[in-house]
């Protein structure tokens, strides 16, 4: 009677041993992939914006800013859109493009009237 106790002691045994070294390769493979991604995510860390930080709650000047800013975006890339069309200089194209940028700060201060 023992020995039979004993060996289904053995078997519940190995059923958990192997049990958990299932669940070690899960959890290794998650924090493998967690890993991966963020490594894949860090260099686009900046353009993302909030990626990596918590979600901050809306509010009625969050989206008074982000539809003002979709706005604007939306006239330059139209304006730069038929510059593009009707300006056969790549100079000249990649000039306005760079200047757009660069201006953009300016820009939302002296359309909306407020500060960055």
């Amino acid at each position: 009677m023992s020995k039979e106790r004993a060996r289904r002691r053995a078997e519940r045994e190995a059923l958990l041993e192997a049990q958990r070294a299932a669940r070690a390769r899960q959890v290794a493979a998650r924090a493998r992939r967690r890993a991966v991604g963020a490594a894949l995510r860090r260099p686009f860390g900046a353009l993302a914006g909030s990626a990596g930080r918590r979600h901050r709650p809306d509010s009625a000047l969050r989206r008074a800013r982000v539809r003002q800013d979709g706005a604007l975006m939306a006239g330059l890339l139209c304006l730069n859109g038929v510059l593009w069309l009707f300006e056969p200089s790549w100079l000249l194209r990649g000039a306005v493009a760079v200047v757009t940028v660069i201006a953009w700060p300016v820009l939302v201060v002296l359309v909306f009237d407020r500060d960055r």
